[in-house]
């Protein structure tokens, strides 16, 4: 905002004015100039602190793990160890250093762009392991729209739940916290805990619909 070194200064009213706008006019052009500058710098800093830990992996054949519960996470790690792909759907970016390196999308996993971003119709498998029964059952309904050979795992959180998940036929549900109050009851009651029991309860299958039976009337082949 200077306008000079002192030596000449405005006398009459009229000058003085010119002079005043001429230091604001310069402080607002500087401004301006400086956020044209430093904005595109700032927006590109953040957003490889959102996407620290985004690889550019080839997401096909890979599995998607959907939420930043406890079974996720595990889940995520087991699959990461075993040298299998893992793409994650998060809500939001995730504040933990331990996920650098991992291929992360952020968004909302119940709509299909977001599932479309993340590869979800040409992965192996899907996995709606969300905190909430709801969100799940949504993930599920959006993959089945979005199409594709992947199959769909859903985690089931209450027990009173179940059925209404099941609905919306996943390939497989899997129900960890449902099991560990019924096993424990069990063991605190003497009874047989199997293992032909545990995975029976842990891991439910969609059992594929029969075929339909031949119309009436149609001649049966020799």
């Amino acid at each position: 905002s200077t306008v000079g070194y002192g030596d000449v200064i405005p006398q009459t009213p009229e000058a003085r004015l010119f002079a005043v706008s001429l230091i604001v006019l310069g402080i607002a052009t500087f401004a301006t100039a400086l956020t044209a500058v430093i904005a595109p710098l700032v927006s590109s800093s953040l957003q490889r602190i959102v996407r620290r830990g985004e690889t550019r992996m080839k997401r096909e054949s890979h599995f998607v793990v959907i939420g930043d519960t406890p079974l996720a996470i595990n889940v995520w790690r087991q699959l990461t160890e075993r040298g299998r792909p893992v793409t994650r759907i998060l809500a939001a970016a995730p504040p933990d250093a331990a996920l650098a390196g991992a291929d992360i999308v952020i968004g909302d996993a119940s709509s299909i762009a977001v599932l479309r971003e993340a590869g979800a119709d040409r992965a192996e498998a899907v996995l709606a392991l969300l905190g909430d029964d709801g969100d799940n059952a949504f993930v599920i309904l959006a993959l089945r729209e979005l199409g594709g050979p992947a199959r769909s795992i859903a985690a089931i959180n209450d027990a009173a739940h179940e059925q209404r998940i099941r609905l919306v036929q996943p390939d497989m549900t899997i129900a960890p916290q449902v099991l560990g109050g019924e096993l424990l009851a069990m063991m605190l009651s003497g009874e047989p805990v199997t293992s032909d029991f545990v995975m029976q309860r842990v891991f439910h299958t969609r059992t594929p619909a029969p075929a339909a039976p031949p119309a009436a009337g149609t001649d049966k082949a020799d």
